[in-house]
């Protein structure tokens, strides 16, 4: 409840600063104890209806932004407790770590900052000056550095989809936090997470490079991933590059692995319980109507799809 004697700022302050603790103990680590604690929170006073309104109204707002307007955004979207109040009840310390003002996602600084980004659900087919193409898939980013030595990408988030135009005197490279791969040829894709890189080529090869020296050639058809010291060979490619469709597909995939999968292409969360690992799925869902694939879940499988929010989806099995 609201605390006597303090002003509307105050609290007003206090409940957005629990919110947004709330929005990033939800995503990260949520129990069923943990739904029951925030549900009590959210239903102990209407002032954290209002808090959580707002942070789930931020997230929806500057999931769309592109990075040369977030910082207008925030101005605008800031309400009558100012923007100061907003940013400080959404950029604090939440337990041993840290969120970011806009989204609670590090990600989203990332994108915001890049030379051409997207958010949550898009996907971007962009033209660069030499001709080369990237699509760029859900909430990626990349910087362009082209010189006149080199013609140089540097992935800062998410996945891209590269078509590099001929030139001779300038090779094409996509750099991630891991290493770069250079195309010897036209057609690959270069996804980075979870501290690693992975690649998919399409059309002749590509060279990777670690950041630890280690080098080799994937040719057209085949797979790897690495770290900043290893390469490893990865299964192929036959199906990855269904996303530039706005497609994801898959074949015989555990169904936890599939939920993480269609989370990249919606705003906000998609948790999953660890026992639905046992269920596997195939099939082609739309990225652009992620609402649909959960509803089919529920048709095919033993499991109970709860949307709290529209930021927050939760995964059970039934019983």
């Amino acid at each position: 409840m609201t605390q006597p004697g303090a002003t509307a700022s105050e609290t007003q302050r206090q409940a957005l600063r629990h919110a947004a603790q709330w929005h990033v103990r939800l995503r990260e680590s949520a129990t069923t104890a943990d739904e029951r604690a925030w549900r009590a929170w959210l239903d102990s006073d209407p002032l954290n209806r209002w808090a959580w309104g707002r942070v789930e109204q931020l997230q929806e707002r500057f999931a769309g932004v592109p990075g040369d307007l977030a910082l207008d955004t925030l101005e605008r979207a800031a309400t009558k407790v100012g923007r100061r109040a907003v940013l400080k009840g959404l950029a604090l310390a939440a337990g041993a770590g840290s969120i970011t003002w806009a989204a609670g996602r590090q990600g989203a600084g990332q994108r915001w900052l890049a030379d051409l980004s997207t958010a949550a659900g898009d996907i971007r087919p962009v033209t660069l000056d030499d001709g080369s193409t990237l699509v760029l898939n859900s909430a990626s980013a990349v910087d362009v550095r082209f010189s006149a030595a080199q013609r140089l990408v540097v992935l800062r988030q998410g996945e891209i989809m590269v078509t590099a135009a001929g030139d001779a005197l300038r090779p094409f490279v996509v750099a991630t936090g891991q290493g770069r791969v250079r195309a010897l040829g036209t057609r690959f894709s270069v996804r980075e997470f979870a501290g690693r890189t992975e690649v998919n080529v399409y059309e002749h090869s590509v060279e990777i490079t670690t950041a630890g020296g280690e080098q080799r050639i994937v040719a057209a058809g085949g797979a790897a991933s690495f770290d900043r010291r290893h390469i490893e060979p990865s299964p192929d490619a036959t199906a990855s590059d269904a996303w530039t469709r706005r497609l994801l597909v898959v074949d015989d995939m555990p169904l936890d692995a599939f939920l993480a999968d269609l989370g990249r292409y919606r705003a906000g969360m998609v948790r999953c319980d660890p026992a639905l690992a046992r269920y596997r799925i195939s099939g082609a869902f739309r990225t652009d109507d992620t609402d649909q694939a959960l509803r089919a879940l529920e048709k095919a499988f033993p499991v109970r799809v709860r949307q709290f929010t529209r930021f927050w989806v939760q995964v059970s099995p039934l019983g």
